[in-house]
């Protein structure tokens, strides 16, 4: 079986249960021989049954509130002073650090694939951006058409635009083809853009440490994990150079592997774990989560790819 990411040998690797729901089917996961990425062997046939009507991407559908002038304007100073907003409010990532970095402004044209609900395209709707669509491949119901917000059922190969940015927060794990859908997102962002990558990577300190009950392997709904050097080997494919990598883990890599560990599920540990694990326990998961962080191994990043203003730039 060749790997999905690059293209390389695979060999068997781990077997892992479904735990989010406590269902407790086991899967077999392969690691490429070349690129270290993990992916399922065996695309399960009937993968519409791992995603119940509850799951928590598509729950939410809260009314579209377009933002106002002062909205805006505030909006605006943000992406502007990005910095010394985030030190005001102790927040070191979220949407404006994304936009931020990317250089988006308020009327630039940004598509989310895999919106779920469309939850962030709504928020950006009230933070007073105006050109917002999101594809979802199990978005249900009809096309929402708003004013600023259009969401639809549709898949990176099947859709047609232009962006400046396209963002995929998690959405590419959960996609049988990971190559092909890289290069169909590269073909959706405009020369200059950026396409955005939030994804979990199979290395790191909690992948280590865990193995099979590392919580965001989330078997079998994660058909495959990269590295970095996957990553790095899709967006040289596809024509995008890699112009940072961010490290955005945080304390679920450690408490969620320790609730499966123990044998528990997500969906009875609580929120943040607490009905499995003790306060200090939580705490502890805080803590070693700071310091993967600071040293760049944690379970999941953040790549910022960008596309070439013309053909004659280098790819990196």
């Amino acid at each position: 079986m060749p790997c999905r990411f690059c293209g390389g040998a695979t060999r068997l690797a781990l077997r892992a249960r479904e735990n989010m729901l406590g269902l407790g089917e086991a899967f077999d996961y392969r690691a490429c021989t070349d690129c270290a990425a993990l992916q399922i062997a065996r695309l399960p046939a009937d993968l519409e049954r791992f995603y119940p009507s509850d799951y928590y991407t598509a729950v939410e559908r809260a009314p579209i509130v377009t933002g106002g002038w002062a909205r805006r304007r505030w909006s605006g100073f943000r992406l502007r002073q990005g910095r010394w907003v985030r030190w005001i409010s102790g927040r070191r990532y979220g949407r404006f650090d994304w936009l931020r970095r990317t250089r988006t402004r308020l009327d630039d044209a940004i598509l989310d694939v895999g919106c779920g609900s469309g939850r962030l395209l709504r928020r950006l709707a009230r933070d007073g951006f105006t050109h917002l669509v999101g594809i979802d491949a199990r978005w249900s119901g009809p096309p929402e058409r708003g004013k600023s917000v259009c969401i639809e059922r549709a898949t990176p190969e099947t859709h047609v635009g232009r962006y400046r940015l396209v963002m995929a927060h998690h959405s590419l794990e959960h996609m049988a083809e990971p190559g092909r859908a890289v290069e169909a997102m590269a073909g959706l962002v405009e020369p200059g853009g950026h396409l955005l990558l939030r994804v979990p990577l199979a290395e790191g300190a909690a992948f280590a440490e865990y193995g099979a009950d590392w919580v965001q392997l989330d078997a079998p709904r994660h058909l495959g994990l990269p590295t970095r050097r996957a990553i790095h080997a899709l967006a040289a494919r596809a024509g995008l150079r890699v112009v940072a990598v961010v490290d955005d883990s945080g304390p679920f890599q450690f408490w969620g592997s320790e609730v499966y560990r123990r044998g528990g599920s997500l969906r009875s540990a609580g929120r943040g774990g607490r009905r499995v694990l003790c306060l200090p326990a939580r705490l502890l998961a805080r803590v070693r989560a700071i310091r993967v962080r600071h040293r760049g191994e944690g379970d999941q990043a953040c790549f910022y790819l960008q596309k070439p203003e013309s053909r004659g730039e280098g790819v990196t």
